[in-house]
């Protein structure tokens, strides 16, 4: 550098992170698809990490005599794609337990532990309950046990729309236990299955990974190693870790669905220029185009086996768009975005670093609404190393309208921007007479590309876009003056604006 600057009015400024308890982060206090259903003065629930066979955390309860059982409750286990239990398949269910101290020999139902696992209708009645009384013939186990259903023992009579899972000390139990593993598997058939069977991930979180998605207790081909740990964090405390250490197949962790069109709380808005939790989505409709971001964190990896392998060894995003939203409408999935490979740096190590995606949020079947979006991060099936990742976010880039006019454009059209000059944001209107590839790019005077804001296929009509004077990297661009340019097989034209702050 050789030059003359001044510098004034240097300022520090809090960046928009998630806070602790969203959704994108791994802060969250719960287990996903748990809640605390009593913990009566004398009892402790916790999510426990001091104890665990899988994913590196346990439902725990620990207390003495209480004025009522203490219990951990699970929310409707039909859900996702399995929007039903079903009927007429042999179920192996259950979990794996561990007591320390707890009383022997019980009398009477208060002095019992037991897990039970209740079916219900669509009414709401009850189809059937399963209770799995745990051993305490001695006050302690030298290690897990499992129990589960025996081969033959259970095939629901009908369709469970509701299963609740419940971890129970009765009021006069006393001592610790630990349960972990929820299996639900049908052994002859697909039976639907459960969620966050190992408990490993937070609330608004779930995971499907080798060999057949967790539900049978099982997790292998280093997906055994997959945790939220404290290790190491971007915000808050806690990220989640894979840690595979030869890539053979590919597993993810996902959000559960949230609406494109969450509704704020009374009297509070929010923005979607800004980076949102995925619970936060709102006026996120079919055609704009949103940015998903992630901060990761790379150790252990082998570079050479990018260039070698290509794609498969990769980290990526996926976005899935669903047409339901509730436990019993099924998946619903009328789009998805590619696997998208997050480019890593040529190292074997990187410190964090965001990776982001931008997306256009596709047009549903005709007759059916756009209602909900969730979102994977997804290891592909030849990747190895340690990656951990935090506080992924959403954030709407902008929206393109189409302006419905009764007569079509005769011509090709570029607008001047309006309002121009302008801060913080623009409109560019435009018209295509035929269905176009349309580029529109934004430079700066020395040439260089600031801002793609369309790159696609469009059929005719007048358009609108909106820039925010941000860059492809999701900045706040400096005042002054840009040109932009569209081109279309047939047609370029460019204009300037003026940015002011």
């Amino acid at each position: 550098f050789s030059g003359t600057v001044y510098m004034d009015q240097l300022t520090v400024e809090k960046l928009d992170l998630p806070e602790l308890s969203e959704i994108g982060s791994f802060e969250q206090q719960l287990p996903s698809y748990w809640t605390k259903g009593a913990e009566p003065s004398g009892s402790t629930l916790s999510w426990a990490t001091d104890q665990f066979r899988s994913m590196g955390k346990s439902l725990k309860i620990t207390k003495t005599t209480t004025s009522e059982a203490a219990k951990w409750e699970s929310e409707n286990m039909a859900d996702l794609w399995s929007e039903k239990h079903f009927k007429n398949v042999d179920i192996k269910f259950g979990m794996y337990y561990k007591t320390s101290g707890v009383n022997t020999n019980p009398t009477t139902e208060d002095q019992k532990w037991f897990v039970s696992y209740s079916f219900y209708r669509e009414d709401g009645s009850l189809i059937g309950e399963k209770k799995f009384e745990l051993d305490q013939s001695a006050a302690s186990t030298s290690g897990w046990v499992a129990d589960t259903t025996a081969v033959g023992e259970i095939s629901l009579p009908e369709d469970s729309w509701k299963t609740i899972i419940r971890f129970v000390g009765g009021k006069d139990a006393t001592g610790t236990v630990w349960t972990d593993d929820y299996l639900f598997v049908g052994r002859d058939g697909w039976a639907g299955q459960d969620w966050n069977t190992q408990l490993g991930v937070p609330t608004g979180w779930f995971y499907w990974m080798p060999p057949i998605g967790g539900n049978d207790g099982v997790l292998d081909q280093g997906y055994e190693n997959t945790i939220v740990t404290d290790e190491y964090a971007y915000h808050g405390n806690y990220s989640l870790k894979f840690d595979i250490p030869v890539g053979t197949h590919d597993g993810f962790v996902g959000t559960r669905r949230y609406p494109l069109n969450s509704q704020p709380p009374l009297g509070q808005s929010r923005s979607m220029d800004e980076p949102q939790d995925i619970t936060a989505l709102n006026g996120v409709v079919p055609g704009d185009v949103i940015r998903i971001s992630v901060w990761i964190k790379g150790m252990n990896l082998q570079p050479d086996s990018a260039l070698a392998v290509g794609d498969a060894w990769s980290v990526s995003l996926t976005a899935i768009y669903h047409t339901t939203l509730g436990n019993n409408e099924g998946w619903g999935q009328y789009a998805a975005s590619p696997d998208i490979p997050l480019i890593f740096p040529n190292a074997t190590s990187f410190d964090w670093k965001q990776f982001y995606v931008d997306l256009t949020v596709p047009n549903p079947p005709a007759g059916q609404v756009a209602k909900s979006i969730s979102v994977r991060l997804h290891p592909l099936g030849r990747f190895s190393g340690t990656v951990y990742m935090d506080a992924l976010e959403i954030k709407k880039i902008y929206e393109v309208t189409e302006v419905k006019d009764p007569f079509l454009p005769e011509d090709f059209s570029l607008s001047q921007n309006f309002p121009n000059p302008f801060n913080p944001s623009t409109v560019i209107s435009y018209s295509l007479p035929t269905n176009s590839l349309v580029t529109l790019i934004i430079y700066d005077l020395l040439g260089r590309e600031v801002k793609t804001l369309i790159n696609n296929e469009q059929n005719s009509g007048v358009y609108k876009v909106q820039w925010n004077g941000e860059n492809d990297y999701g900045s706040k661009v400096s005042s002054g003056l840009y040109i932009y340019t569209i081109r279309t097989g047939q047609f370029n034209e460019s204009r300037k604006m003026v940015l002011l702050k």
